[in-house]
């Protein structure tokens, strides 16, 4: 980060000193400059969002909001990520699955299943150590499921549920704060 911090410094100090001498610059000179400005602005970005994703691990207050689910073969769907989800807030959490195209049990064609965290952990993983390995017990009036979750440090996840049946399913998107989150709940089942 101080690393960052000192490059746009120098790129900040360097493009103040020379603003009388713009004109004197050559074209490619500038494009090298503008070019380390954005490299610069997009590594603190990439600190920025590495940061919250620690945060939402650690505090275990998540929303993973599901682009695609998958099946025990791989057989990939596209969803949408406003029914679809898996929130993880402190001690308790929710499984959502869903369809626009029918009603279900929950109102948005599937299964919306609260109940309590057990046995969170994470791990960093990956060469960098910037990815986590999360998993933990979801108990529910249905049964207890597995969750594992797979999370890079810009936010992407899969995550892979598995519960009482020999099948599972997985979830494929991203982590966003709970508040940030633009998820539709549907009635759950007790």
């Amino acid at each position: 980060m101080k690393t960052l911090a000192i490059i746009f410094l120098a790129c900040a100090s360097v493009l103040g000193a020379s603003a009388q001498d713009d004109m004197k610059l050559s074209k490619s000179e500038l494009k090298m400059l503008q070019k380390e400005q954005k490299k610069a602005e997009q590594a603190a970005l990439e600190e920025e969002m590495k940061g919250l994703v620690d945060a939402m691990i650690t505090y275990q207050q998540f929303v993973l909001e599901a682009d695609y689910l998958s099946d025990k073969y791989g057989t990939r769907i596209p969803v949408q990520s406003t029914i679809n989800f898996i929130i993880a807030d402190s001690l308790e959490g929710v499984l959502q699955f869903g369809s626009a195209m029918t009603n279900g049990y929950n109102g948005v064609g599937g299964s919306t299943i609260n109940g309590r965290i057990n046995n969170y952990k994470y791990q960093t993983i990956g060469k960098k150590k910037d990815s986590y390995s999360v998993s933990f017990s979801f108990n529910s009036s249905l049964g207890t499921y597995d969750i594992t979750i797979l999370v890079t440090s810009n936010g992407n996840a899969d995550a892979t549920v598995r519960g009482n049946w020999s099948g599972s399913l997985s979830y494929h998107g991203r982590l966003v704060p709970i508040s940030l989150s633009r998820i539709y709940k549907g009635s759950a089942i007790n």
